[in-house]
């Protein structure tokens, strides 16, 4: 049946990347490095409605084990209607390293997060820029590790960013946790395609790059007028130029954890804005992405038939066999690197789920609009 052979080969596909992508991961450089220049950095940080998280952020930033006269905070407040303004303003006047940015409209083909992003690096002193989000806590060594990470000669760090729960209830819990696995997994993607000096994917909670890196490729552009895509289509495209060295920060001291506490409604908006981008990745990504898409939904179809009686149940079972055997064997070893064992517990719940997930947030993101951040 012609089906059999298309998903056959197309499990064969799967298993050839995810094994490329545990190459990878050997191939990144997490030597640390003896020769050691405290760079100056600026941290900036976009914060819309930011008022509940901003104090404890810069809180934990001013309190950064790193010598006060070579690091700075630039923050901007993108068009707030809450007390962010207030926060900002006592902050800024209290502490001379905080820089204080407001900013009250869009420029054309520069919106949204991208046009408070690009205000704070014009304003940037650092040959390091790093970035975070305002709901994050980066421990007091953050600044040191990534600086570490930058002095092995690297142009673009990203780093990762695991995920707090603080939800009560246990549904809320499950999804939680759920999360944390596929962020886990998402992270050792970026591992894994970092070794080979290819940006697939970041986050902009723990993510930094040299200042000449953003100035010589233009910044935003070209990608300004996208919504979201400050962190991996920015990452994408740096990677395209193929002129700068990516690493990848794996020390426990560069983590930046995040705290998990959106609604079902924001969650949903936010899975749907991830399954838009993309058809805006490069061409090889966008191919990849495509293939895994067709691959799950034609997983998701060997299910039905069988559950119907159409088809047996060998051929699903063969595929999802191997498919979970080697989800796993990627998920072990972006474990050991992040030191995120016990999220493992969860990867039979999770492997189940993940086809129908992966496959309805495709649709849902590439076929209706969602809702930004209000």
């Amino acid at each position: 049946m012609i089906l059999s052979y298309i998903l056959y080969v197309l499990t064969a596909l799967y298993c050839l990347f995810l094994l490329f992508l545990i190459v990878g991961t050997f191939r990144v450089n997490r030597t640390i490095s003896s020769n050691k220049k405290n760079h100056f950095i600026s941290v900036i940080i976009a914060a819309r409605n930011e008022d509940k998280h901003l104090s404890f952020l810069l809180d934990n930033l001013l309190k950064q084990d790193y010598p006060q006269d070579k690091f700075e905070i630039i923050i901007v407040n993108d068009r707030s209607t809450d007390k962010t303004d207030y926060i900002l303003n006592n902050f800024s006047k209290k502490y001379s390293q905080i820089k204080y940015i407001s900013i009250q409209d869009e420029i054309p083909g520069l919106v949204r997060k991208k046009r408070a992003l690009t205000e704070g690096v014009n304003h940037a002193q650092g040959e390091v820029l790093l970035f975070t989000d305002a709901d994050c806590r980066p421990g007091k060594f953050w600044l040191s590790s990534m600086n570490e990470v930058f002095s092995r000669g690297f142009d673009v760090i990203v780093g990762y960013s695991p995920l707090e729960c603080r939800s009560n209830g246990f549904g809320k819990k499950i999804i939680c946790m759920l999360k944390k696995l596929e962020r886990l997994a998402m992270f050792t993607l970026s591992d894994g395609s970092i070794g080979w000096n290819w940006g697939i994917t970041a986050t902009g909670r723990n993510f930094a790059y040299k200042k000449n890196v953003f100035e010589s490729i233009g910044g935003y552009e070209g990608i300004g007028h996208i919504p979201s895509g400050d962190d991996d289509l920015f990452l994408q495209k740096i990677s395209k130029s193929h002129s700068y060295k990516l690493g990848f920060a794996t020390h426990p001291d560069s983590y930046v954890p995040s705290i998990e506490k959106k609604s079902g409604s924001q969650t949903f908006q936010q899975e749907k804005r991830r399954g838009s981008k993309w058809r805006y990745y490069p061409a090889l990504i966008k191919s990849v992405s495509l293939l895994a898409f067709i691959y799950l939904f034609l997983i998701l179809i060997t299910f039905i038939l069988a559950l119907a009686g159409v088809l047996t149940w060998r051929l699903f079972l063969i595929v999802f066999l191997v498919k979970s055997l080697s989800d796993f064997l990627i998920l072990l070893r972006g474990a050991t690197i992040f030191r995120e064992y016990i999220s493992l517990l969860i990867f039979p719940f999770v492997e189940v789920l993940y086809a129908p997930y992966f496959v309805i947030f495709g649709l849902l993101g590439t076929f209706s609009k969602y809702k930004w951040k209000m």
